[in-house]
């Protein structure tokens, strides 16, 4: 049945796509999945259908959109890989709705299948991906047919404490019952991409634990998919802290990465030999009205169609959905980039991305055209440091931002130090940022030369500055580094915090610098946000402070059992021309060690401490 889509369609056409579905049911299967699962992308459809080839999976979509039950757009995601996302179409949304013998109306609005649904899921897409993805992986776990018997997006369940007068809610992001010819089990989906630190998730998996003793122990088996083995076994760690704090059996929970699924999703079988069964009281029921009976001649509502999934030159005027159509992964990558680190001038940003300098003004541009970022004006910044092309997220583009990291925008702000906005909707901590612009820029070029220097190195090994944290994002109570990194190298992570010291901290100023450090360590606290306790570079500008800070570092181990992990330089020494590996030189000396004695940074590992908590150095 193939009709031209520029047609106004009718219940008939509807009527005789369910007729027509019958002799197809893999179609029909297509059509129910994407009811369900609206811009599911081909692999996890083929996953999900239990295919090992996609043949018949691309023939029956291609199939379903000539009949006009289905379409597809595809948005940006990474360079050059622009996959089709499908949904269904007006025409679809009514066939389905005849087939389930429902009224098309709620059901479109509870399942999130309009136009403006559409649009709303695309600021998220990364995290909504994510979450098809690790479906996908689970389905294809075991042997046989899968059937997907719910899904909840996000999971959200109310209960009452015994101890508390208002109620509480567990929220994880996804929540699937599966079936394998006839064996179903119930999962609670967390996909991890690494966008926010763990100690975010702390109470969801507390939340857990409570409910499931409130429910006699029945609840359905956790799945995580994560970044690297570092973080995976950085999650484990926080399972069994967040269970000896409530002196609880574990939580059934999967772990692996997402190599690991994509290679080898039965990695998820081998860890629950079993599907946990199927708890009824995990799955919300909807109740739709029933359909009533409707004209074979009359027109179909429309849902869709009246929305242009396409894309443009919208603006974040028209709304997040609509102006991520019309941007390209690089300029959402950049906009990501200056989200969490603003003020970068156009050539640091350039050399921190790799990009020719043009090709990064030409993206600028088309962000600034659509709202998503700002030029400082004259008079908001330091006149000597203040330029015509220093850049800033607005309050749309911060929120475009929080949105592909799955985070709202107040909590984007708090763990990831999201800051920007402009003057009239200062976000985060842009003042501070502005006011101390000339040390926010030091510890920027820092940053940005460790990244050079590893993209230099990459050739021969795997080195990278894999994370960079702002201030406000690794900021801790009373520690204050002015930035976090995890840096790669030969297989091995390790993190540190860098102060940059500018000559305006006295030596007493220090010792109370490195008095909260010593607390953050023999507190513990640190394990919540770290694996293993990351080493102190500092980076002064001013020649004699060296020894003035080594000084106060060692006044502040006096009576500590053993004294942090923390190295020394200046920074003429990272910029002299004999050193050609920057941070990653022979330029760091210890607090207690001679002046000359100078050796690098990855030397030994992280530091002294770093030895002593051997395989625990990678970030949560």
């Amino acid at each position: 049945m193939t009709t031209d889509p520029t047609t106004r369609r009718h219940w008939r056409d509807a009527e005789a796509a369910v007729e027509a579905l019958q002799r197809r049911p893999a179609d029909r299967r297509s059509l129910l999945l994407l009811a369900t699962l609206p811009l599911l992308d081909e692999p996890v459809l083929r996953r999900l259908a239990g295919l090992r080839g996609g043949a018949s999976v691309y023939r029956g979509l291609r199939r379903l959109a000539a009949d006009g039950l289905a379409a597809a757009i595809q948005p940006p995601r990474h360079p050059g890989h622009a996959p089709r996302l499908w949904y269904l179409t007006d025409l679809g949304l009514a066939t389905v709705a005849l087939d389930q013998g429902v009224e098309p109306e709620p059901f479109a609005r509870r399942s999130r299948l309009r136009g403006d649904d559409l649009l709303a899921l695309l600021p998220g897409l990364p995290q909504l991906l994510a979450g098809y993805e690790l479906l996908g992986a689970l389905a294809a776990s075991r042997p046989g047919q899968p059937d997907l018997l719910a899904w909840e997006r996000p999971w959200r369940r109310r209960y009452q404490r015994p101890t508390a007068k208002a109620p509480v809610a567990a929220t994880l992001p996804a929540y699937a019952a599966l079936a394998w010819d006839g064996r179903a089990g119930a999962y609670l989906l967390l996909p991890d991409r690494g966008t926010a630190p763990l100690r975010l998730y702390r109470p969801a998996l507390d939340h857990l634990l409570v409910l499931r003793a409130l429910q006699g122990g029945d609840l359905a088996a956790l799945v995580i998919a994560t970044t690297d083995p570092g973080r995976a076994a950085a999650w484990r760690a926080l399972l069994e802290a967040v269970r000896r704090a409530r002196s609880e059996a574990p939580l059934a929970t999967c772990i692996a990465t997402w190599d690991e699924l994509r290679r080898r999703p039965e990695t998820l079988a081998d860890e629950a030999s079993e599907p946990a069964r199927t708890a009824p009281e995990l799955v919300q029921q909807a109740r739709l009205r029933p359909g009533r009976p409707r004209r074979s001649a009359g027109p179909l509502p429309r849902f869709v169609d009246d929305t242009v999934l396409l894309g443009g030159a919208g603006s974040a005027a028209g709304g997040p959905g609509r102006v991520v159509l019309g941007l390209s992964p690089s300029e959402l990558e950049l906009l990501d980039l200056i989200g969490e680190h603003p003020f970068l001038p156009p050539d640091r940003l350039a050399t921190f991305l790799g990009w020719p300098l043009p090709a990064l003004r030409r993206r600028c541009r088309r962000l600034l055209a659509r709202g998503l970022l700002r030029r400082l004006e004259p008079g908001e910044a330091e006149a000597d440091l203040a330029g015509p092309e220093l850049l800033e997220a607005t309050a749309a583009g911060l929120a475009l931002v929080a949105a592909r990291q799955g985070l709202t925008l107040p909590v984007a702000v708090r763990a990831n130090g999201l800051a920007g906005g402009g003057p009239d909707q200062p976000v985060g901590t842009r003042q501070k940022l502005l006011k101390e612009l000339a040390h926010t820029r030091g510890v920027d070029d820092l940053f940005i030369s460790l990244s050079v220097t590893a993209r230099e190195r990459a050739a021969g090994g795997d080195d990278a500055l894999v994370v960079w944290r702002n201030a406000a994002a690794c900021c801790h109570g009373p520690v204050r580094p002015d930035g976090y990194g995890l840096y790669r190298h030969q297989g091995e992570r390790y993190g540190f915090f860098l102060e940059y010291d500018r000559g305006t901290m006295s030596a007493r100023d220090y010792g109370e610098k490195f008095a909260t450090y010593y607390e953050y360590w023999a507190s513990g606290r640190f394990e919540r946000d770290y694996e293993g306790f990351p080493t102190i570079l500092v980076v002064t500008d001013v020649p004699g402070a060296e020894e003035r800070i080594a000084r106060a570092a060692r006044a502040a181990a006096v009576g500590r059992p053993s004294p942090l992990p923390l190295l020394l330089t200046c920074r003429w020494r990272l910029d002299d021309e004999r050193n050609p590996h920057g941070l990653l030189g022979p330029i760091w000396r210890e607090p207690d060690g001679a002046f000359h004695a100078r050796r690098p940074w990855l030397l030994d590992g992280p530091g002294r401490l770093g030895r002593a908590l051997a395989g625990r150095r990678t970030l949560k």
